[in-house]
């Protein structure tokens, strides 16, 4: 006779999410390479399946979850009513610029395996027309390419120093632009190849040329002067 175990989920988890503005900096760094180890017999498509597999049985109690080059795992807060609300309005005004000039704009639920292995979450991105076709190759919910276009927001409990090379290695892996966008500082970090990052100050509006041709963000409007 088999004896079968069950688990019950602590009530904690049940109940309590991360979100931003608690004291626990982000992301949280754990070591993942024994378990990358463990499921190293698996091809590069069955890993992305069972990485969107563990990422959804997970991430509604932890936070947004992501595995980095180095074989860590990077957990970090939910980014809270203003985050989203500012990520929605990203993605809406990237959305309605390309319906005229062609690409996809994407993010939130999107994720892209780079080709140095990472594993991250996209909070906005921009897939040019030449890319859209590499689309049919990929898992649901995750991209095999980084995107022409990558922006990241900073919470409050966002690691500045780790989100800069977060967007160094977009930009190394193939983006052609990537904005970091930190409210808490009013700045805007602009990276591009073969160029030293470029800071805006306060910025009213930013201009996405000659990767975004026309394209133009209310920075202050929506994502700065929101509460945070």
């Amino acid at each position: 006779m088999t004896t079968q175990i069950t688990y019950d989920e602590p009530e904690s988890l049940r109940t309590a999410g991360w979100f931003v503005g608690e004291r626990t900096p982000a992301p949280v760094r754990l070591d993942f390479r024994p378990i990358l180890e463990l499921l190293s017999g698996l091809s590069d498509y069955e890993l992305d399946d069972w990485w969107i597999r563990f990422n959804r049985a997970n991430k509604d109690n932890i936070g947004n979850l992501e595995i980095n080059s180095e074989g860590a795992l990077l957990i970090s807060p939910f980014p809270g009513w203003d985050g989203s609300q500012a990520q929605g309005d990203f993605g809406f005004d990237l959305g309605q610029w390309s319906k005229d000039y062609g690409g996809q704009a994407g993010g939130f639920n999107l994720g892209v395996r780079l080709p140095n292995g990472s594993r991250y979450g996209l909070d906005v991105c921009w897939i040019s027309g030449d890319q859209l076709r590499l689309i049919e190759t990929a898992l649901d919910h995750i991209l095999l390419f980084c995107p022409a276009f990558v922006a990241e927001l900073r919470t409050p409990v966002d690691d500045l120093r780790v989100m800069r090379l977060k967007m160094a290695e977009y930009i190394a892996n193939g983006a052609q632009l990537g904005w970091l966008i930190d409210p808490a500082n009013r700045q805007v970090h602009i990276y591009r190849p073969c160029a030293a990052p470029e800071v805006l100050d306060n910025p009213e509006t930013v201009i996405g040329d000659p990767v975004l041709p026309g394209f133009v963000f209310e920075a202050r409007k929506r994502i700065f002067d929101l509460q945070w």
